[in-house]
């Protein structure tokens, strides 16, 4: 039966008795919940469905909804943000611009949008919502800021707290998110725990827990090698007799040491010429180990009276050449002991093959000369 129309019969007014209790049931059901939550064994309904997004990122922590423009990694927990984010950062033709006043006197703010300033109005200056301390009686527009003032102020007891690292946090879901990446470390030796890898294991070098600890018989120092606790007693708890002492090998030096590096240190910087230079600008200061150009450097002497550079050139005279003034033989005219004139030798030097073949025909000619004057000898 069409709309607006009368009804003429008992069947017309049937239809339209049945056509009102079928639209009263949808009203009635479409006032129900609606969205459904997907976390097996939870069972929460929700009308509207962003709440039932933010009810499941409590669950998981993961948020779904990511926006599907390339180059753009956003990602959002609730739906209606990620349209908002679209709607204001990729649809949006112009830039964004502050151009709507509020309309109340003596207020002086700016919105993006009419439906901005409209929420300003109601939540400030219609009915604004404020929220009492219950101990101070300071005054919030948020009941999360009251209640994280009254425990940061007054109680401090946080509603959820780990029972790992003792945090406390304000929300639930800041708990549960906290819990599955929660790791301590506690020290085995100690009653110390903590929150950090890094923090552990700068814990444990500073103190050596677990570690094997060489300690002195006659003396409170230990330390962390054999071969360190045994030079520390050859140095400083053996007589004279019974140390350990390591001498300059160089003929004419008398200096001798108790730790080898020491000596070590003296070959390097005595005998072999090692020296540490000032890298200064115009300071050519010049030292024998590392520790006096340390102390140079934090004096911040750097005045060069009476210092010459360490790069002049010496006066002393350069030695001459053995073969000076002596032409350039090649060397296998020297094995040889073939004279060949200088033309020759210039191609004997370029390793050209004509040369080579000429000198080996007069080595050959030169040894047949020699045995004839042996026969002539011998006979």
């Amino acid at each position: 039966m069409p709309p607006d129309t009368q009804a003429t019969s008992d069947s017309d007014l049937e239809s339209i008795i049945s056509i009102k209790e079928i639209k009263s049931k949808s009203r009635r059901n479409s006032t129900g919940p609606k969205y459904f939550c997907s976390i097996s064994n939870c069972g929460a309904s929700f009308k509207r469905l962003d709440q039932l997004d933010r009810h499941e990122y409590h669950h998981t922590g993961v948020k779904k909804h990511a926006c599907s423009y390339e180059g753009c990694n956003k990602t959002y927990s609730i739906v209606t943000h990620l349209k908002r984010h679209l709607r204001t950062t990729h649809e949006r033709i112009k830039p964004a611009e502050k151009n709507v006043n509020c309309t109340i006197e003596n207020c002086d703010k700016v919105f993006y949008s009419v439906c901005n300033m409209q929420r300003h109005i109601r939540e400030v200056h219609e009915n604004p919502k404020i929220y009492k301390c219950t101990y101070c009686g300071e005054k919030f527009t948020q009941k999360l800021k009251m209640r994280r003032h009254e425990i940061i102020k007054h109680t401090g007891e946080y509603p959820h707290n780990c029972s790992k690292c003792s945090k406390g946090f304000y929300q639930k879901w800041q708990y549960e998110s906290h819990i599955s990446i929660c790791k301590i470390y506690p020290c085995t030796d100690c009653e110390e725990t903590f929150d950090k890898w890094s923090l552990y294991t700068k814990h444990c070098k500073q103190t050596l827990h677990g570690r094997l600890r060489y300690k002195c018989e006659h003396c409170p120092s230990t330390y962390n090698k054999p071969s360190e606790l045994k030079a520390h007693v050859a140095a400083k708890h053996l007589t004279d007799e019974q140390q350990i002492t390591y001498k300059c090998t160089q003929e004419g030096c008398t200096r001798f040491y108790i730790y080898e590096r020491n000596l070590k240190q003296h070959m390097l910087t005595a005998h072999n010429g090692r020296r540490f230079a000032c890298t200064v600008e115009n300071c050519y200061r010049v030292f024998r180990s590392s520790q006096n150009l340390t102390k140079h450097n934090q004096k911040g002497d750097h005045t060069n009276t009476n210092i010459k550079k360490v790069n002049k050139k010496s006066k002393t005279a350069r030695k001459k050449r053995k073969d000076k003034g002596q032409s350039l033989i090649s060397n296998l005219t020297k094995l040889s002991a073939i004279v060949v004139d200088k033309k020759l030798d210039k191609l004997l030097r370029a390793r050209e093959d004509d040369a080579l073949s000429a000198v080996a025909e007069e080595m050959i000619k030169q040894t047949e000369e020699d045995i004839t004057d042996i026969e002539t000898e011998l006979n």
